[in-house]
């Protein structure tokens, strides 16, 4: 995001909560004014009512003096985030509002490099494939959303991060695959399967990984290994 004043932002929520401006992270305060920015920056410059700041920030034990407490943290995020006041954090009658622009949003960045890999393996590109899907998975910096613990207002955010942070992993597995490295892509499935017990396109990767490193009996080990899994959990067979 360049601003009319020549510096670029960027809000990274693939890990803890940052803002870095010209590449310099920006000082946010303490937890709840973190939370608070989380809050904001999950609801895409939509407004945020202070009632449901305050439910969301505190959903249990709300001190006294709450709403004064997010007033000012609002107040103090303004001021870090956008001193020069360019409509950055806004408010108004229904609340406050965090205008972001998609292509300052590490989410963003990362969904698109995904989307470029995907595109390039098609094209049969693997070089630039494998350099798309290695950029996208080095912007996550750990948990997303991670000062937003196991508040509600994060789990459907957090749980559609992660499932495109699988859908990535396998996307580079299926890479690696096609390039020869298949020890590399037998790890990479392993952890997905690990991650995510019942969750089959991993298995199916890790069986072509271990089938193309020659390896076809431990491929129908695992085939095994899965299909019983699957009957116990669900009382399913593979597809």
């Amino acid at each position: 995001m360049n601003s009319r004043h020549g510096h670029e932002m960027r809000f990274g929520v693939l890990g803890p909560v940052e803002v870095l401006r010209d590449n310099v992270a920006l000082e946010l305060g303490p937890r709840q004014r973190r939370l608070l920015l989380v809050r904001l920056l999950i609801e895409d410059g939509r407004p945020v009512s202070q009632d449901t700041l305050l439910n969301d920030l505190w959903p249990t034990d709300r001190p006294t003096g709450a709403a004064s407490s997010v007033r000012a943290h609002v107040s103090r995020l303004r001021a870090a985030l956008d001193p020069v006041r360019q409509g950055l954090l806004v408010s108004g009658p229904s609340g406050y509002a965090l205008k972001v622009p998609r292509e300052a949003r590490d989410t963003t960045l990362f969904e698109e490099a995904v989307g470029r890999a995907r595109d390039a393996l098609r094209g049969r590109q693997l070089t630039i494939a494998r350099q798309e899907i290695d950029a996208a998975l080095a912007l996550w910096r750990g948990e997303a959303l991670a000062e937003a613990g196991e508040h509600a207002f994060a789990i459907r955010e957090r749980a559609r991060l992660d499932a495109a942070l699988d859908d990535a992993k396998e996307l580079r597995a299926t890479i690696l695959v096609q390039q020869g490295e298949t020890e590399l892509a037998i790890d990479v499935a392993e952890g997905l399967v690990l991650k995510a017990p019942l969750r089959e396109t991993s298995w199916a990767l890790l069986m072509r990984a271990l089938y193309a490193a020659g390896r076809p009996v431990e491929a129908l080990k695992q085939y095994e290994r899965f299909r019983d899994m699957l009957a116990t959990e669900l009382g399913l067979d593979p597809s």
